[in-house]
Order: structure tokens, then sequence, then C-alpha cells
């Protein structure tokens, strides 16, 4: 494992959003012995209504910490910062503004915690990501592009966003990506492109619970008590509510199952066309990440209920792994990463966008034995997502290149 060294994670989440690999592997870092800076969202493109509570979470943890301008400290070894900065792929003026005003007060920053000849790790290929790390790099810095998503179906900036993410590409040092479609996108630019499967905490997300730590935990008995108490089968879903759900999918398919409970679990960023006004539906909010596995152990089968687009087509959740370390069953609506992932492993069934194909993938799962060998099997697949033994194979690539 890395140790000993200053690390910049220049990422595409807040925080406080709901828990993913930026936090996952930020957090790891910093409890193996290495001082992390995490600097939280700069954006892929100009802000919008529906980004308000972004925008106003943002202000909040600027304003709490005032005086350390931004910075504030939520584990040992891991500040994260909250910068002020204008929209990528703005004007000439704008991208002034970030480079001799904005930019620089991160950079220093990063001085006054130390953070010398950082290994510079972002998950942003936007001009704002490449003018930060010119500005912050060294002769002996390294530089990782974590390509998370086919960023150019989320602006409408797609000629800027090309061009500074072939920039970043042939910056880096080492890609880090989780679809052979993306490893594909990326190799035109760089030759050292790394697979790495999507992660899950085995520690967390486990078929078997400690009895005696989970009765001393009211959240368990709580989350226990109300998923027990629905009409079952559950039908469940953990993550955010946000634009690649397939809203109308699941609203037909829940008028059309009103003896099945369906609840969802995480932040809502998106209207949910009429989803939350069935009486079937219930629709919980975030919830902290360490109380996910509580849900996800009293569903009967978990949903992976995405729009199947051009932006969804490299999408590989990190849910897929966090349900089959818990041994559930998985349908998911055919998205070609996960397509990808099933012809590999087979241990989850796929359905078309449409009610009726995904009710009898519902269905199907439903009736799929439950045994100790299912359940292995699906923990198996998800054990080859390990994070931590993820992070020590991404940790032998980054220093063999600080090697040289």
């Amino acid at each position: 494992m890395i140790t000993n060294r200053n690390i910049i994670f220049i990422s595409s989440i807040e925080w406080d959003f709901h828990w993913q690999i930026h936090q996952e592997l930020a957090s790891r870092l910093a409890k193996a012995g290495n001082q992390v800076l995490y600097i939280e969202n700069t954006g892929v493109r100009v802000p919008r209504i529906r980004d308000a509570k972004r925008i106003a979470l943002r202000l909040k943890n600027i304003g709490t910490s005032l005086f350390s301008h931004g910075v504030r400290q939520v584990a040992h070894n891991l500040h994260v910062l909250s910068p002020i900065v204008l929209p990528p792929f703005g004007s000439y003026s704008q991208r002034f503004i970030n480079r001799r005003l904005l930019l620089p007060k991160i950079k220093r920053i990063a001085h006054r915690l130390g953070m010398r000849d950082p290994l510079l790790w972002s998950y942003l290929p936007t001009d704002t990501a490449v003018d930060l790390i010119e500005m912050l790099r060294t002769r002996n810095s390294a530089i990782i592009y974590y390509c998370g998503a086919d960023f150019s179906q989320l602006t409408p900036q797609v000629d800027k966003l090309r061009r500074s993410e072939t920039a970043l590409l042939n910056m880096a040092d080492v890609v880090f990506t989780f679809c052979p479609q993306l490893v594909e996108h990326c190799e035109k630019w760089n030759g050292n492109v790394h697979n790495v499967p999507a992660g899950v905490n085995l520690e967390v997300f486990h078929t078997g619970i400690d009895e005696s730590a989970a009765s001393s935990s009211s959240a368990y008995h709580e989350i226990t008590r109300f998923l027990s108490s629905l009409s079952h089968p559950v039908i469940g879903y953990v993550g955010g509510m946000h634009k690649f759900v397939d809203y109308n999918l699941l609203k037909e398919s829940a008028k059309a199952r009103p003896q099945w409970s369906w609840v969802f679990v995480g932040a809502i960023q998106e209207e949910t066309n009429g989803l939350a006004a069935l009486p079937n539906v219930h629709i919980l909010g975030q919830q902290p990440h360490q109380h996910l596995a509580h849900y996800i152990r009293q569903f009967d089968t978990c949903l992976i209920p995405y729009l199947n687009d051009p932006a969804t087509a490299t999408t590989l959740p990190t849910k897929l792994n966090e349900y089959l370390a818990l041994g559930k069953p998985v349908v998911s609506t055919e998205l070609p990463a996960i397509c990808d992932f099933n012809r590999r492993h087979q241990v989850l069934t796929t359905a078309l966008n449409e009610p009726d194909s995904f009710l009898r993938a519902i269905e199907h799962a439903l009736k799929l034995p439950a045994d100790e060998i299912i359940i292995a099997r699906r923990w198996e697949v998800a054990a080859l997502g390990d994070w931590q033994s993820c992070l020590r194979n991404m940790s032998e690539t980054i220093e063999a290149v600080l090697q040289k």
C-alpha cells in the first residue's frame, strides 16, 4: 500500500454526497499513512436550478470553515477543501480568473498543509482540473486520472471537454477505469491504462452479521422493524435518485404490482415523475453509508433501474457488488457495461426498459434459490472487487511510476 505520500484528490463529487469510490479510496489512503487533501467537485458544466442544494451545502461548508479558508479535517490525515471556482469550459476571461485568482488559493492551501511533491489524482477531465494539476505538479509529482464516466455525455461543451480530457490523458502517468469501453477510450492517448473492477467494502457489506454488534445498534433495529412491517416481496434500490434512473419504468412497474413494496434509499436529486405518490412506494432519501447494508439485507430483490442511453453505456455502479456481497439477487436494465459484467460472471438478471420485461426479470429473481451455494457464488464475484485488494493493486502500479 502507498504510504508516507502527499495525495491531492480532484474529486467529481462532494465529500458529504452518497459514499462512492472517491471517499472510499481517500479514506483508505489516509488510514495507510498518507496526507490526503480532498478537493470537492469543481463541476463539468454551468450550475442549474437543480444544483441549488449542492451550492448551498458548498457555501455552508465554506462558512463553517471560514477561518481555515474552506478546509475542514474529517479524519486523521484527511482534509476536505470546498473551493470557490468559476465553472469549467467558460470564456477566456473566466478561465483567466480561475488561473490567476481562484486556483492559486487552492495551491496556497495545499502548501499550508505541507503537500510537497504531491501525487495528483483527478476524477475530472475538465480544463479547470488540467489547470490546477499544472499549477500543483512538481518534477517529483505523479499524475493519476481515474476515468469514471464518459464525460462527453455530461456537458454541452463536448469539444472543449474532449480537448481537456486529451490533454489530461497525455499528462497522466497512469490511468484507471472500470470497464472495457472506457479502457478502449483512454488507450487512444495513454499507454498505461488499467481496468479496476467496481469495488465493495467487504468489512461493511457481507452476508453474515455480528448479532452482538447489531443488538446494540438502534439503527439496525429501526430499519429491520420498518422493512419487516411492509408487505413482501420488498423490491429495493440503494443509490442516488438522479437523472439516469428510469422513473417511468419504475412507476409503471410499481403500479402493475401494487402488492409489492418498492423501497428507494438515496439522495433525491431529480423529480421522480410521480413515483413517490404511489402508496406501495417508499422513498427514504439519503441515509448514512454504514446503514445501507441493513436495508439491503431486508430486500428480497435489488435493482439497478437505469435508463439505457449513451450516458449510461459505461455505467457499472458500486451498488452492484454491494448487493452481491450480501448475497442478494439483482435485476438490472440492459446497460452495456453491466451486460459485459454478467457475461463474465452470470450472477444477475437483466431486462429491457419495458415494464413487462422488467417485471418478468424481477419475478424470475424472486424465484431463484437462496441456498448457501448461490449466496456464496454472489459473494465470490463481489469479492473480486474488494476495495483493499483493488487499492493494493493500484498502489503497486502507482509505486512503479513513482520509482521512475
